[in-house]
């Protein structure tokens, strides 16, 4: 596969900020004293569970959505021709006595 803007892929690198916005995320579950109900502790538990995974399928969305912008912008093609064209390169040397004719200022 190759690139008609290779150049772009170096966006790729743009993708770590949303991985450090969320390692860094200062958002932190704050304990409020309430009755001590068993179930109210289940519930609790429970969300945070689902607010951790939310968050995590979140950040992958957004990486893949970025990842694949980036990666179409960048058009990516595959090329049958440049696979099956050989090319050769041919250098001739010409000794010949009319490459060795005299001027009047050098050879020609």
């Amino acid at each position: 596969m190759q690139f008609k803007h290779p150049e772009i892929l170096y966006a790729l690198l743009l993708l770590s900020i949303p991985i450090i916005v969320h390692l860094f995320q200062l958002q932190r579950f704050v304990k409020v004293p309430f009755t001590n109900v068993a179930f109210l502790k289940n519930i609790e538990k429970q969300t945070r569970k689902s607010a951790r995974l939310k968050k995590w399928l979140v950040l992958f969305s957004r990486l893949l959505t970025l990842s694949c912008i980036i990666l179409a912008f960048s058009q990516p093609y595959f090329s049958e021709s440049a696979t099956q064209q050989n090319t050769n390169v041919t250098i001739y040397l010409d000794n010949s006595f009319s490459m060795q004719a005299k001027a009047k200022k050098g050879n020609c």
